[in-house]
C-alpha cells in the first residue's frame, strides 16, 4: 500500500542506479501529461522513495494527488515542495491556492492570493488569473458558511422545538442548490415522526425534483414504508390518483362547487399523506368516501353508506391540518 508522503524517506545505502530515478520520472511525467493520473501518483511517488526533495518529481506528484480528489495529501506535497523551492513557482502557488479552496481553507488562500498581488510578482498576463482566482475563493468561502448556517438551522433537535407551520417555512425557504449536500440530513427528518407532515411532503417531493439517490423511511397515520428518492410517485401523473379525481367528477359533474370542495380536499390530503394515499382502500371507495364527507358537511348527518374506517381516516387528517394550522 502507497504510504503517506509524510512517510516518504531515504533508502539508506541502497544502491539505486542513476537510470532509474530518470526513467521513473519521464515515464510519471508522460502520465501526467495524458492524464493518467493513478499511474503517473504512482511513478513519481517512486521517485520521491530515492530522492524526497526532487522538486519535479514533487510537483507532478502534488498535481496527480489534486486531480486525483488526494487534496489533504496534495496540501502536505506542495507545503514541502514550497520549503525547498519549486521550478515554477507561480505554478505551484496556484496549486496551492487551489488546494487550499478544496480543504477549505478559505481565510489562507484569500492571504497567499493577496501577497502575490501586494508583492507585485505577478506578470501582467497572470494577475488578471490570480484576481479571478480570489474573486472565486470569495464566492465559495460564503457559500460555504451559508452551507454551515443551514446544517446548523435544519440540525434535529433544533428543528424539532419549531411548530409545524415553522417546520414547513423552514423547509421552504431551503435552497434547491443545498439538497444533494444535506441530503442524508433531510432524510432524518423526514423519518423522525415528530417532524411536520406537510414539511415530509414537501422534502420528499423536492429530493425527487433534484433527481437524488438514496431511501427514505416515511411514517403518516398506520403507513409506514421505505422508499427510494427515484421511485417516489408524481401526485400529478399517478394513474391511481388520477382515476380517484375522474371519479369525482363523473360523480358531482351535475354540482360543481361540491366538485370544486371535493378537489380542494383530495388535493389537500394528498399533499398531508404524500407518497400515501389511502393505499388500503380502493379507488372508487375513496372517490365515494369523499362525496359522502362533503355531504355530511352540507347536512350535518352521519354518511352511513361510507366506510367507517375511511371515513374516520378522512375526518382524522382534516384534524390534523386545522391543528397544526391553529
Amino acid at each position: 500500500m502507497r504510504k503517506k508522503f509524510g512517510d516518504l524517506k531515504r533508502r539508506g545505502n541502497v544502491i539505486v542506479f542513476p537510470t532509474t530515478v530518470t526513467r521513473l520520472l519521464t515515464e510519471g511525467m508522460t502520465n501526467l501529461k495524458n492524464e493518467q493520473y493513478e499511474d503517473a501518483r504512482d511513478k513519481l511517488y517512486q521517485v520521491l522513495v530515492y530522492e524526497p526533495e526532487h522538486a519535479a518529481a514533487l510537483g507532478g506528484y502534488a498535481y496527480s494527488l489534486y486531480e486525483l480528489g488526494e487534496f489533504t495529501e496534495a496540501l502536505e506535497v506542495v507545503k514541502e515542495l514550497l520549503r525547498i523551492g519549486p521550478i515554477h513557482y507561480l505554478e505551484t502557488m496556484e496549486l496551492y491556492i487551489s488546494i487550499l479552496m478544496q480543504v477549505k481553507e478559505f481565510q489562507e488562500a484569500e492571504k497567499m492570493i493577496e501577497v502575490l498581488i501586494e508583492e507585485n510578482v505577478l506578470p501582467a498576463e497572470r494577475l488578471e488569473q490570480f484576481h479571478q482566482l480570489r474573486d472565486l475563493n470569495e464566492r465559495i468561502a460564503e457559500s460555504n458558511t451559508t452551507f454551515k448556517k443551514d446544517v446548523e438551522r435544519y440540525a434535529l433537535d433544533q428543528f424539532l422545538l419549531l411548530s409545524p407551520v415553522e417546520q414547513e417555512q423552514r423547509v421552504t425557504e431551503l435552497p434547491k442548490e443545498a439538497y444533494a449536500a444535506m441530503c442524508d440530513q433531510l432524510q432524518q427528518l423526514i423519518a423522525h415522526p415528530e417532524v411536520d407532515w406537510v414539511a415530509k411532503s414537501y422534502l420528499l417531493l423536492m429530493l425527487r425534483e433534484q433527481q437524488l439517490s438514496g431511501s427514505v423511511h416515511v411514517e403518516k397515520f398506520h403507513y409506514t414504508q421505505e422508499f427510494t428518492v427515484e421511485t417516489l410517485p408524481d401526485p400529478l401523473k399517478d394513474k391511481r390518483l388520477l382515476n380517484i379525481r375522474l371519479l369525482l367528477e363523473r360523480g358531482l359533474e351535475k354540482e360543481p362547487a361540491k366538485l370544486q370542495m371535493a378537489m380542494e380536499l383530495v388535493d389537500r390530503h394528498i399533499y398531508l399523506l404524500y407518497p400515501f394515499f389511502w393505499e388500503d382502500f380502493d379507488e372508487a371507495e375513496i372517490a365515494d368516501a369523499y362525496h359522502l364527507y362533503l355531504d355530511s358537511l352540507f347536512s350535518g348527518e352521519t354518511a352511513d353508506q361510507a366506510n367507517p374506517e375511511l371515513m374516520n381516516l378522512l375526518k382524522q387528517a382534516e384534524a390534523y391540518i386545522e391543528l397544526r394550522n391553529g
